[in-house]
This record gives structure tokens, sequence and C-alpha cells, in this order.
């Protein structure tokens, strides 16, 4: 019980909930600290819910849970709140942080990954598709 509490502690107090097992994982495997992390997933969050229809990015959203609070952050991280366009833009605002264009391939191939173990094959592959 008491892990429980622990678990439930740290991740009320990082701000992000359940999408805090998808940061960890971006900073475990591709160097980034934590700021970083946030602000590459949400920002490519916050692309897909610009070019995804609203029906597909519920699912997306479904998919990673805490997709919203995400894209919120990096919006407030990266200065693209409301306005992350395109691939370009987002890769852009991300080198101001200290992300490398490679390291921004990997976060989306690691987000679609991660989205595809809940929401499957075609939600990953929507997110492919927006990441390109």
């Amino acid at each position: 019980m008491l892990v429980v509490a622990l678990v439930s502690l740290t991740e009320c107090s990082s701000g992000l909930g359940p999408a805090s097992s998808l940061i960890n994982s971006l900073t475990s495997s591709l160097g980034l600290n934590s700021n970083q992390a946030i602000a590459s997933a949400g920002s490519l969050l916050g692309l897909a819910s610009e070019k995804l229809g609203s029906a597909d990015f519920q699912k997306v959203a479904s998919a990673v849970p805490g997709a919203e609070d995400l894209v919120k952050k990096a919006g407030d991280l990266t200065g693209l709140a409301g306005n992350f366009g395109d691939i370009g833009k987002v890769t852009s605002a991300l080198g101001k942080l200290g992300v490398t264009p490679d390291q921004v391939v990997k976060v989306g191939s690691s987000v679609a990954d991660f989205a595809g173990k809940a929401g499957g094959d075609s939600v990953k592959n929507l997110l492919t598709g927006v990441f390109k």
C-alpha cells in the first residue's frame, strides 16, 4: 500500500500523472532531461492534435493518458502553444532547448510505439504519418 501511495505522490508531484511513464522512458532511452522529453513528446502530440481530425486525435489521446497535459506543457516550454505548425517548426523550437533533429525523430518513434501499445497499430500509424 505504501508503494502505491509513493507512486501516486510521485506522479502528482511531477504534474504529469499517467504520462510520466512515457517521459521516464524518453529520458532514460534518449538521454533527454525531463523538460526536453516533455517538450518533445508534447510538441509532437500537439502537432498531431492540429493535423489529425478530432476523432483520430481522440484515439491518440486515449492511448496516451495525459496527452493534453503534455501538449499544454510543451506549448509553454517551446512557445508554440496552439500553433505547432509542422514538423520543421517543432524541430526548430525543440532545437532551442538542446534537442537534436535525430532525437526528435527518435522521440516520434517512441511516442508512436507507446501509443501503439495501448491503441493498436491504427493509432501508431496515425502518429507515424503526422511525424514524417
